[in-house]
């Protein structure tokens, strides 16, 4: 075989190591930083190291390291604006530390989670980021329960918006009351009292608390709830068309409405229009999320911006702090902001 025929095989630390005399897990230490080596094997290996350009793949620093570099991250639904958004900000914050995430979309079906909490539990992780469907369920399945306790004995995770009575697990949780509180009271001062409430579903946190809120803020103005404006009808935009179809076929038709998120929102805004309604003459429509699709809508929605940036964000440092054994709060509470804009008017 001719020399130029001849392919240079990749250097290993087992070159690394032979060419300055020392052994594997010298060179690894000197790599990793993970423990003391003495100054002068330590010089002779990061020569040799440089002489090479020796950069070490991602399977080997995991070795090195003893850790994936990789944090798993399960969401019902990833055409929904608000998972999506809240992957984007968590994986930006997972690759400045080095690590990068897996997606994984259950589809809103409980056999392909857990598929994907079997699947990253065997790719071991280093933490998993739960987001919607069981994990935000009012009352949960016990073997969901004890499939979430076992993997919580082995890596970190962490619960968006959700609550998981019976499992030990991190959460960040953004301050849904105080959003729907702060929609009421722009709406009241507006002069609104037929205020409804569209969307979600029966056994979800999130719709609970939205609806608990809804109540508390309305009592606080002396509006008694009348329970034909609660319309559970689920979380996308045919949802919010059927809901506000069926207020505008009922006794009586509210002259505000608020969409469980933007998608609800949407779907209400364009049921209103098919009726030959204005918006926000006739009625005001606010959502919740602060999507960037509540901007794209006409006219543009009022709506609860959650602080995507801080939710993603404290997500990944929660287990990164957690696998640094550094104390974190076990709950984390991300504020909101009302969002005005054209789709709100004074009472008609």
């Amino acid at each position: 075989m001719k020399n130029d025929e001849i392919i240079k095989k990749d250097t290993t630390i087992y070159d690394i190591a032979k060419e300055a005399n020392v052994s594997p897990a010298t060179v690894s230490r000197v790599l990793t930083g993970s423990a003391k080596v003495k100054e002068d094997k330590k010089e002779r290996v990061l020569e040799i190291i440089k002489l090479h350009n020796f950069q070490p793949n991602a399977v080997a620093r995991s070795l090195f390291k003893k850790r994936s570099m990789m944090i798993g991250v399960i969401l019902p639904d990833i055409t929904n604006p608000f998972f999506s958004t809240v992957f984007l900000e968590a994986e930006k914050a997972a690759l400045e530390f080095g690590y990068s995430m897996i997606l994984c979309n259950s589809m809103d079906s409980s056999k392909v989670e857990a598929i994907h909490i079997k699947s990253l539990s065997e790719k071991q992780v280093d933490g998993v980021i739960f987001m919607g469907h069981r994990v935000n369920a009012v009352k949960t399945n016990i073997n969901y329960v004890l499939d979430l306790q076992r993997l919580a004995s082995k890596i970190p995770f962490v619960i968006i918006n959700g609550k998981m009575t019976g499992v030990d697990s991190y959460k960040i949780i953004t301050d849904e009351e105080d959003g729907i509180i702060k929609i009421v009271d722009y709406l009241v001062g507006l002069g609104h009292k037929d205020i409804a409430i569209l969307g979600g579903i029966t056994n979800s946190t999130s719709t609970s608390i939205k609806h608990m809120a809804y109540a508390k803020a309305l009592k606080k103005y002396g509006i008694k709830v009348d329970k034909t404006f609660i319309v559970n009808d689920g979380f996308s935009i045919e949802s919010g068309i059927t809901a506000m179809e069926k207020l505008l076929k009922g006794k009586k038709v509210p002259t505000a409405v608020i969409g469980i998120n933007d998608l609800v929102a949407i779907g209400a805004i364009r049921a209103i229009k098919s009726a030959g309604i204005e918006v926000p003459k006739n009625i005001s429509v606010t959502g919740f999320d602060g999507t960037y699709i509540s901007e794209l809508v006409s006219p543009q929605l009022t709506t609860v911006y959650q602080s995507y940036e801080d939710i993603g964000r404290e997500a990944v440092n929660t287990i990164i702090d957690v696998i640094k054994n550094k104390e974190t709060p076990k709950n984390k509470i991300i504020k909101t902001k009302l969002i005005i804009r054209k789709s709100c008017s004074t009472k008609p």
